[in-house]
């Protein structure tokens, strides 16, 4: 049987929501724009590297008739924010949803005797088991994933430190004890205070496949939170 996990909770055996079609899963459209240039013959095309959104598509009903009871419980556990959600069809990866309408779970079921929730979703999933990866020397690490990753990285160390990863660096300058490079946010912060002025370079990306990663300085560990993601 199909069913979904969101925000923690799953679909049949929280709610007794059972998904009466297995739902057909968007591949996400790169952002792409094509801008005709007076006096050139055809369009330039501007890729800025990045992907849309897509939407998901749940269509539910109930494993028994209590309707209202259900329909109290189900309509703020859908509409309440942004979370993991986990399709049971490939339960190691989610995607990072929320519901796309504010839904009258009642009065869909009064209608229609089901309803539809549609889970708009960043572009990609993402490993649901994403461990933290430790280097204590320089080594490589492989991403499985069929897209480049945007990681987490600790470094434990102090003073200037050179980190380098597949041939680019990244500067750090006057570390104390630790310092994160926080590829996601785009931020260098040590606990809650921000470190941007420390660092020197760009917010590095895990290729798919092989990542060489080396570091010059006083620095006793690496951890790396991966972040694999497939589109």
């Amino acid at each position: 049987m199909f069913t979904f996990k969101f925000l923690g909770k799953d679909s049949y055996t929280d709610f007794g929501i059972v998904v009466e079609k297995r739902p057909i899963i968007p591949k996400a459209e790169r952002n792409i724009q094509y801008v005709e240039v007076p006096g050139r013959s055809g369009s330039l095309k501007v890729d800025d590297a990045t992907y849309k959104d897509i939407l998901i598509p749940i269509q539910c009903g109930f494993k028994d008739e209590r309707v209202p009871d259900h329909a109290d419980l189900i309509k703020p556990w859908l509409n309440g924010g942004e979370g993991s959600l986990i399709l049971s069809n490939q339960p190691d990866k989610y995607y990072l949803a929320h519901a796309a309408d504010q839904m009258d779970i009642s009065q869909e079921m009064q209608v229609f005797g089901k309803f539809q929730v549609n889970f708009r979703c960043r572009p990609f999933k993402y490993e649901v088991d994403n461990q933290e990866i430790t280097l204590i020397a320089a080594g490589i690490i492989t991403n499985p994933g069929s897209i480049e990753s945007e990681p987490i990285i600790l470094i434990n160390g102090d003073g200037d430190i050179t980190l380098t990863i597949n041939g680019v660096d990244i500067q750090l300058t006057g570390v104390s004890g630790s310092i994160t490079i926080d590829s996601v946010l785009k931020d260098a912060y040590k606990g809650t205070t921000l470190q941007n002025s420390l660092m020197n370079g760009d917010f590095p990306v895990l290729v798919s496949g092989e990542n060489t990663i080396s570091w010059v300085g006083n620095v006793t560990s690496v951890q790396i939170t991966p972040n694999w993601r497939w589109l």
